[in-house]
């Protein structure tokens, strides 16, 4: 598996507004920001109209967003966080809060953004885009055109089951097991002592940072939200996660799979349509599927 580290910028519709001099050739104080370790690009599309920026859930990492960013149309190129602690930032330290995560993907995410994107977050991603939006647009700069909240309980009404007695004191496999409990970890993590010991370290910050996250009531981003929840989810029930209305300043809407915490695995059709139609247009109303 390779991908590519960096955004590409090959003229106007994919740069800055200030990348360009008058005459479209470049300005000549125009340059690309270097490579961050933050941002992934596996499947580059130099031509795309629309930008997707993908927030990972709890213990998750980049790749695991791989085959999505293989499937998505020639019109939408995905750019997915690598937080710290894993992969290709195995030896870094894991962030310690929400609030870290967020400032960390905002300073990397800002310079580098080559339209209005839309943002994809799944589990914990959602909050950490929501942050990161409301980040954006506090600074005037090129924030989301929508937030795709998936399997994330709104902000403020989140009961965060998976987090529910966390302790530092709690044994290795305990941790595992909330975050193996919801899918998106390889079984054969729990097999191997050496790779077990080089992810936890990311696990137990990752879940931290979920128990320890608060937000007033009234944080709102000023973009839509769509929330993507499933019937058989274990950890984000209907209720919260339609919540997310209460927290943006525009439209929200709902659409309820079937399946689990993961309900997206193998990129069901209904679910890639519905993600695509979010990338290219943000809308209100409620739909079941």
């Amino acid at each position: 598996m390779s991908g590519a580290d960096e955004v590409h910028c090959p003229d106007e519709a994919h740069c800055p507004d200030d990348a360009h001099g008058p005459d479209g050739r470049g300005a000549v104080t125009a340059s690309v920001p270097t490579p961050t370790p933050w941002i992934r690009c596996f499947h580059p599309k130099p031509a795309a109209r629309y930008t997707l920026v993908c927030f990972p859930h709890a213990g998750g990492s980049a790749s695991y967003y791989f085959e999505l960013s293989a499937a998505l149309d020639p019109d939408i190129e995905m750019l997915v966080i690598q937080y710290p602690g894993r992969e290709n930032r195995l030896f870094e330290e894991p962030a310690g809060s929400v609030t870290e995560l967020a400032d960390g993907v905002y300073e990397a995410l800002r310079p580098r953004l080559p339209r209005r994107p839309a943002f994809f977050g799944h589990s914990m991603g959602g909050l950490i885009g929501f942050e990161v939006a409301r980040r954006l647009e506090a600074a005037g700069g090129t924030a989301p055109h929508v937030l795709v909240a998936s399997a994330s309980s709104a902000p403020s009404v989140r009961t965060d089951r998976l987090t529910s007695g966390l302790s530092e004191t709690e044994p290795d496999e305990a941790v595992l097991a909330r975050i193996m409990g919801l899918g998106g970890t390889r079984e054969g993590v729990r097999q191997d002592p050496e790779l077990l010991q080089l992810v936890l370290p990311a696990i137990r910050g990752d879940l931290r940072a979920l128990a320890e996250y608060r937000v007033d009531a009234g944080a709102a981003v000023g973009c839509p939200v769509t929330v993507f929840v499933a019937d058989g989810d274990p950890d984000v029930p209907l209720a919260e996660a339609g919540a997310w209305g209460a927290h943006t300043a525009a439209d929200a809407d709902v659409h309820v799979f079937e399946g689990d915490h993961f309900y997206f695995g193998g990129n069901p059709p209904k679910f890639l349509a519905l993600l695509q139609d979010a990338v290219r247009h943000s809308h209100s109303g409620t739909q079941l599927v």
